[in-house]
């Protein structure tokens, strides 16, 4: 969808984090005339210090967003799916949500106060700067042919450093992602390093595919229980097995107790002390 066919409409964006923080979701009125460094400084106002003092870096498509890019000339935004009929056949059925455009954003070192207020005045003055024009495949009005190497593809978060990404920061950016593996895995089950180069493949990649509502689960999940589930799942499964396998559930969490989530562990509990209850209810009547 070109973001030029309908100035009027807000543009919807969701950025996803390298680190364990939600989600932010951020609507843009005029993406014609704003620019990446606005929009990172937008997010800086709103995430919690020492983070908001850190270095970001936005990732969308696989490819490094520079601060003086134009949001409407950078971002593809996914085109909505078509309205399904109503199976009662009363029209037209339930108004989709509008599509959101996914971008990842890297936490990197600690800026200082001086380049955290040449940010600031970089992005109030980037609206007054006419729109940039964006031009990779010509030069002088001729196609550029892409040049022919032997050399493998990068794989992973070394795909960033055609993308403006320093080896220190695609190190860090790799450091965090694993730190996030090792919390939802044990040694056992730990994946492999080309597993791994997959899910970073898939974490740069499919992010920046979620539309409409299977956004939230469109891209790959970094979920805190390393089973895919959320607090619900959590809440509910939790209970089940701690009511109906309370033994093996303890056993479990004693050789494999990083698997589990801590909320997890505490639906287990309740779920233990709930079978316990029931069975003294029994014995008692």
């Amino acid at each position: 969808m070109d973001l030029s066919a309908d100035s009027k409409s807000p543009l919807r964006i969701t950025v996803r984090f390298t680190t364990s923080i939600p989600d932010l979701l951020v609507d843009i009125a005029d993406p014609q005339a704003t620019s990446v460094i606005a929009l990172k400084h937008l997010i800086r106002s709103r995430l919690e210090p020492p983070t908001s003092n850190h270095r970001l870096r936005f990732i969308h498509s696989g490819k490094l967003l520079k601060d003086d890019d134009i949001l409407s000339a950078v971002l593809r935004v996914p085109s909505p799916p078509p309205r399904m009929l109503d199976p009662k056949g009363k029209g037209k059925g339930p108004e989709l949500p509008p599509a959101r455009v996914y971008i990842n954003c890297s936490i990197g070192d600690a800026l200082t106060s001086a380049e955290l207020s040449a940010e600031a005045f970089a992005a109030t003055t980037s609206s007054n700067k006419p729109q940039k024009a964006l031009d990779n495949g010509t030069k002088n009005g001729s196609p550029s042919r892409p040049a022919t190497t032997t050399t493998p593809a990068p794989r992973g978060f070394d795909r960033l450093l055609s993308g403006g990404f320093t080896p220190a920061e695609v190190n860090q950016l790799r450091l965090q992602f694993r730190s996030i593996q090792e919390s939802i895995h044990t040694s056992e089950t730990m994946p492999s390093p080309d597993t791994l180069r997959r899910m970073e493949d898939a974490w740069i990649d499919d992010n920046a595919g979620g539309t409409g509502a299977g956004a939230g689960t469109g891209g790959f999940d970094f979920g805190d229980d390393g089973l895919g589930g959320g607090a619900l799942d959590d809440l509910l499964w939790g209970n089940l097995m701690g009511f109906l396998w309370p033994l093996g559930c303890v056993g479990w969490m004693i050789q494999e107790g990083g698997v589990w989530s801590g909320r997890r562990k505490i639906a287990v509990f309740t779920g233990f002390m709930l079978s316990l209850t029931f069975g003294m209810l029994r014995v008692m009547s």
